[in-house]
C-alpha cells in the first residue's frame, strides 16, 4: 500500500497538536532530565544503539517535545536508540541563556546516569539546531566531554538576521521571513549581543569549533536560514571539524516533521539514523 502524501501544512498541524503519528512499535513515556518534565520515545527493539537528546524547534519562544514526538519516534525505530525530549525554557519565561542552561542540564544529567558520551547524541530542529550546538559548546565550558555526534535539522546557527538568504528565500519560504525572525532575536536575547556564540555558534571560536564531534546538517535550499547551514559547515570545515550537509532543493523548512508522509522526509530521518548508528557505533 502507498503512502498519502501529505503537505507541509497539514504536516505541522499535526505535529503542533500531538496527533503525528507514530513509528510502528515506539513507545512513549514521560520522565524527566535535568530538572525538566521530559518525554522519552522508545523503539520496539530497545533503543540499545544509543541516546538521542533531541531539542525541539519553535524560535526559542514556542514548540514543546509534543511537537516533535511524531518524527523523533522514526528516529528511535530507524537508530535503535533511545530518543530523549526535554522542555527548557522559552523566551516568555527567561531569555537567553536561560534555554542554553536547560539543554547543558539535560545533558550532563545524562552522563551523571552513567550514560557514556560515545553513546549520545545531540539533535536540534531549527532554533532546537542552534542551541545543540551552544549546548555542547557550553559542555566544553565547563569542561565535560563531547557527544558522540551532533546533529542540525534546518538550524538556526546565527542571530544577526543578515544573511543573504533572508532575502533571496523571501518569496519561496512558507514558513519563516526576516520579519518573525526578528521578533524572535529580541524576545530571546532581551538585548544580549546576537554575535555571543551560545547565541550564535557560527560566532563561536575556531578552537571551539574543531573542538565539535562529527556533525550532520541538512537544509534546505529554499528556506531563510540555508546560509546559516552553509556558513556553519564551511567554518567547521575551515578549522578541520567533520561535518557532512546536505542541501534539498524543494523542500519546506524542516520537512522532516512530515515523516512518514513526504518522501523526502522519509530520505531525510534515513539519512539522519544512518549517520547515527555510524558515529556511535
Amino acid at each position: 500500500m502507498r503512502r498519502r502524501t501529505i503537505d507541509p501544512a497539514q504536516a505541522w498541524s499535526l505535529a503542533a497538536s500531538g496527533r503525528a503519528p507514530l513509528a510502528v512499535g515506539t513507545v512513549l513515556s514521560a520522565t524527566g532530565l535535568g530538572g525538566r518534565p521530559t518525554q522519552c520515545v522508545r523503539p520496539a527493539t530497545g533503543g540499545h544503539a544509543g541516546t538521542i537528546l533531541h531539542l525541539h524547534g519553535g524560535g526559542y519562544r514556542t514548540g514543546s517535545p509534543m511537537t516533535s514526538q511524531g518524527l523523533a519516534s522514526y528516529l528511535a525505530a530507524g537508530a535503535d536508540m533511545e530518543v530523549l525530549l526535554p522542555t527548557y525554557r522559552l523566551s516568555g519565561e527567561q531569555p537567553f541563556p536561560a534555554a542554553v542552561a536547560d539543554a547543558l542540564a539535560a545533558y550532563a544529567a545524562l552522563l551523571d546516569r552513567g550514560v557514556a558520551p560515545e553513546r549520545i547524541a545531540v539533535l536540534g530542529e531549527s532554533s532546537g539546531g542552534g542551541l545543540a550546538v551552544a549546548a555542547v559548546l557550553a559542555a566544553r565550558d565547563i569542561e565535560l566531554p563531547a557527544p558522540a555526534a551532533i546533529v542540525g535539522l534546518s538550524p538556526w546557527y546565527d542571530l544577526t538576521v543578515v544573511a543573504a538568504a533572508y532575502e533571496r528565500c523571501h518569496g519561496t519560504d512558507t514558513m519563516l521571513n526576516a520579519a518573525s525572525v526578528r521578533d524572535s532575536v529580541d524576545r530571546y536575547l532581551a538585548g544580549a549581543d546576537p554575535r555571543h556564540p551560545l547565541a550564535s555558534p557560527l560566532f563561536a571560536a575556531d578552537e571551539a569549533l574543531a573542538w565539535l564531534p562529527p556533525m550532520l546538517i541538512h537544509s534546505s535550499a529554499r528556506e531563510v536560514l540555508a546560509d546559516d547551514a552553509t556558513r556553519f559547515a564551511e567554518r567547521m570545515s575551515a578549522v578541520g571539524g567533520q561535518v557532512r550537509h546536505r542541501i534539498w532543493d524543494d523542500t519546506d523548512h524542516l520537512w522532516h516533521i512530515a515523516v512518514p508522509g513526504l518522501p523526502a522526509a522519509v530520505d531525510a530521518v534515513r539519512d539522519v539514523t544512518e549517520f547515527l548508528r555510524a558515529q556511535l557505533g
